[in-house]
């Protein structure tokens, strides 16, 4: 006995409109999954700069339509509400731990994520661990952290072969690219800092709603020091003080203190004292008059870098020379922002460059 099913016009029309539809929503569906980054650099450690960089990348990749996961370490058991609170954050026991699957596209991040601070040194600066993944890789503003070779010949070994796996590498500061092609023959590209590469409009939304325990001060000068702190800098603090009669705000770097502290504060002082590179670039973000101490022992060349590029010089003091007049604390930088947007457009450039050769 034979069956057969005839089918009207009109069903036909339905069942060939429902598999149009069903073929666009499989397509859409695959189009609308995002792009995962994983975003790679230093633990976390006690500096606002820390936070920052990372905090600053992820919030770009967003805004360009990718789904960026800060991955990282956490050997001091540091307060990382922050990070909790503003990105999507992934944090690790061991590098092996990572799958293959996990990423469409690695970045290693900015910050002095090419210098040895610990056992972790070539994962999360060379990705040693992904290094036979068939995956896009590419480098945002590393940084030595010094303005000298830091690496002993098993190093460069290690390091020579690691480098080779990445589309594009790129640095923060003039001294890093001398010393890679010197040494690797190979020349990065000069980038910004990524907490220079975002809008201002997203460090001020973190403090929109913020208010600080803290007693409000009329006038004060907002002091950002990290690690080396010297005698001539507390008596220039202190001359400022004197004489242009303003009180000290001095944020102390604990795992209570917050990143909106550090926004807040600098955002309403009257001037900056600082010998943080990333006190010097919220200084500049917000339009402060700042001194920087640049000290050898404290990452000298990104902050010599920067203010080369953007024509601020008569504000730093190199290890203790050509201490500037107290009368600087009084009036805004002239800074070129032009030059400042110009290689924020390049920075930016670079990551959609390298972001573009995901297949």
């Amino acid at each position: 006995m034979k069956f057969q099913f005839h089918v009207n016009h009109g069903c036909k029309k339905k069942i060939y409109f429902f598999l149009i539809f069903l073929i666009f929503a499989i397509y859409f569906n695959k189009k609308s999954k995002k792009i995962k980054v994983g975003i790679f650099g230093c633990r976390h450690d006690l500096g606002v700069g820390n936070f920052l960089v990372k905090y600053s990348l992820y919030i770009k990749l967003f805004e360009l339509g990718y789904q960026p996961y800060i991955v990282t370490t956490n050997h001091k058991n540091v307060n990382i509400s922050f990070l909790n609170q503003t990105t999507d954050i992934v944090i690790i026991k061991n590098y092996s731990d990572i799958k293959e699957s996990d990423y469409d596209i690695l970045i290693v991040n900015s910050d002095q994520t090419w210098r040895k601070w610990d056992k972790y040194f070539y994962d999360c600066g060379f990705l040693k661990f992904a290094q036979n993944w068939n995956k896009l890789k590419f480098v945002y503003g590393a940084s030595l952290g010094f303005d000298y070779w830091n690496f002993n010949k098993e190093d460069e070994e290690i390091i020579a072969k690691l480098i080779k796996q990445f589309s594009q590498i790129s640095v923060r500061e003039n001294g890093s690219i001398k010393l890679i092609e010197k040494h690797f023959g190979i020349k990065p590209k000069l980038v910004l800092d990524p907490t220079l590469i975002i809008d201002k409009k997203y460090y001020l939304k973190l403090i929109k709603d913020y208010r600080s325990d803290m007693k409000e001060k009329a006038n004060y000068i907002f002091v950002y020091k990290v690690s080396y702190f010297n005698e001539e800098m507390i008596k220039f603090i202190e001359k400022a003080k004197k004489i242009l009669n303003y009180s000290i705000y001095d944020y102390h770097i604990n795992n209570k203190n917050l990143i909106e502290d550090f926004i807040y504060y600098i955002k309403k002082s009257k001037a900056v004292i600082t010998n943080s590179f990333h006190g010097t670039i919220f200084s500049i973000l917000f339009r402060k008059p700042f001194i920087t101490f640049n000290f050898k022992s404290n990452g000298f060349e990104r902050i010599k870098s920067l203010s080369e590029l953007l024509g601020f010089q008569n504000r730093i003091v190199d290890n203790n020379k050509n201490i500037p007049n107290i009368s600087l604390l009084t009036t805004i930088p002239k800074i070129d922002y032009k030059i400042l947007n110009k290689k924020r457009r390049e920075s930016l450039d670079y990551i959609s460059s390298n972001l573009h050769l995901f297949k």
